[in-house]
């Protein structure tokens, strides 16, 4: 997978810091005007002779994503994503992706072990395929694997053109593309969407860096770092089954704590609506439906913020006040729909 530094500041002590750990002549130099880096490096640890690439990244686009979410006929939550490219971007958006989804997709078939025949592979395309709602040009694909050099999980959902050529399939500067989505019988909360544009794969004149060197490292760092984050909203929260609504609120507040690192709530709201979590659970455990007083208690808050949120959709929601909101408003919109989900389960609210 691909990476890119989104920003252009920091780049000289970049520069510095390969200089005191690379090969004597070896560097990492970003040209501010282009955007693309150029990378002078030794291909050969026994020669002192210097060879150079240039690293076009695929990040020089403006991409927006908008988060809808609703609640369907069969109790699944319906997500609908909209993606946007500025009009001031340079290159198309070619992949859009959408990471740590870690919960289960609505007609997704858990991925063949090896070896598989033709037909299994084929079975579980077609799933993946029904599974997902994609643009008419465009394929999605369902992602989960181990990676055990990482110790990491990876769960992702990607889109891309299906055109050979990926630049004229792609999202051109100044357009919109909808229709990316699925469903999940999870509870949305927030992580991250990816975005790439139409970059340059890099390519060196020999083997490229050695591998001890820091250019090798930063070059590794970014290629893997190659895309925009936005923030989206994607199933994140498991309901309980059976349903126990003091143990879903305490699970819609833990993700909501995550929140405060990636500065999407001020803390000092979050302590407010922590008490309101802890008193409807409580009430909840003991008392039944009477906990949704405490739930709207928090809706209160919520909507002294922002108007529009039972909309369930993020370009529909608008700020009330021109003082800074403590709450983002896809985070708000997310804490929204979850506390009505809770009170609906419990037989308030409509």
């Amino acid at each position: 997978m691909k990476i890119s530094s989104k920003l252009l500041t920091g780049i000289a002590a970049m520069a510095l810091s390969l200089y005191a750990q690379a090969y004597p002549g070896e560097s990492i130099v970003l040209d501010p005007v282009t955007g693309d880096y150029t990378i002078t490096y030794r291909g050969d640890p026994d020669s002192i002779e210097l060879s150079q690439a240039v690293f076009v990244p695929s990040t020089k686009i403006a991409p927006a994503i908008r988060s809808h979410f609703r609640q369907d006929e069969r109790g699944m939550i319906v997500y609908r994503y909209t993606v946007s490219n500025g009009a001031t971007a340079k290159q198309a958006i070619v992949s859009v992706l959408l990471d740590q989804i870690v919960n289960h997709i609505v007609g997704e078939l858990s991925f063949p072990d090896d070896p598989v025949s033709q037909t299994v592979v084929d079975t579980y395309n077609a799933a993946t395929e029904t599974a997902l709602a994609s643009p008419p040009t465009w394929d999605g694909d369902i992602t989960r694997y181990r990676i055990a050099t990482h110790g990491e999980d990876l769960d992702r959902i990607a889109w891309m053109p299906k055109s050979d050529d990926l630049n004229a399939g792609g999202i051109q500067a100044g357009r919109t593309l909808t229709g990316f989505g699925f469903s999940s019988p999870d509870l949305p909360g927030i992580g991250p969407s990816l975005t790439s544009g139409f970059g340059d794969v890099l390519g060196f004149p020999d083997e490229g860096p050695v591998e001890d060197s820091a250019v090798f490292a930063e070059v590794d760092r970014l290629q893997r770092n190659d895309f925009i984050v936005r923030n989206a909203a994607v199933p994140t929260i498991t309901i309980p089954d059976p349903f126990d609504p003091a143990v879903t609120l305490e699970r819609i507040q833990a993700h909501m704590h995550t929140w405060i690192a990636k500065q999407l709530i001020e803390p000092a709201f979050a302590a407010q609506l922590d008490s309101h979590f802890k008193t409807a659970a409580d009430v909840y455990r003991k008392q039944g439906s009477a906990g949704n007083g405490q739930v709207g208690r928090m809706f209160a808050l919520l909507v002294q913020q922002y108007e529009g949120l039972e909309r369930g959709d993020e370009e529909l929601v608008k700020k009330k006040s021109a003082v800074p909101a403590q709450i983002d408003k896809l985070a708000a919109l997310v804490l929204y729909f979850d506390l009505k989900y809770v009170m609906r389960r419990m037989g308030g609210g409509n």
